[in-house]
């Protein structure tokens, strides 16, 4: 029948803790304590993950702050540029205009002048060819 060895049963529940403690000492706890750094590593990670995400993203939204700032800094330097073309061309205009208006005065001016030295010339010439003409009409038509 069955009978139960007390010294058997006493060296294998001895056993059994020994066993335990080596194998929580060599083994479940180093495996435990490995197990435990890699999943701090892998939060750490996931954390690092996170943290770049958001910095990604902050500085997306920065760029894109950024972006419309320059737009509207570049736009207003444009109309700047082109009120200030406008302003310049407006001006070279009027010079233009000033230019042409003072040398058409002295073409006019001029022009004024030599028509009265063509009329002086002229009532000079004219005297003098009806003196002419006089003098032959007079004188017989020689």
């Amino acid at each position: 029948m069955l009978s139960i060895n007390i010294s058997e049963l006493i060296w294998t529940i001895i056993n059994f803790f020994l066993l335990y403690f080596v194998l929580k000492r060599f083994l479940f706890d180093p495996v435990g304590k490995l197990l435990d750094r890699r999943q701090e590593k892998i939060d750490a990670g996931l954390n690092a993950e996170k943290q770049a995400q958001q910095t990604l993203r902050e500085n997306r939204e920065r760029l894109a702050a950024e972006k419309a700032e320059a737009r509207l800094e570049a736009n207003r330097i444009l109309a700047g540029a082109e009120a200030e073309d406008a302003a310049r061309r407006a001006d070279t205009l009027r010079q233009a205009r000033s230019e042409a208006d003072d040398e058409r005065r002295r073409g006019e001016s001029a022009l004024a002048r030599q028509n009265a030295q063509e009329e002086a010339l002229l009532e000079e010439k004219s005297g003098e060819l009806t003196a002419l003409l006089t003098a032959r009409v007079l004188g017989g038509g020689d």
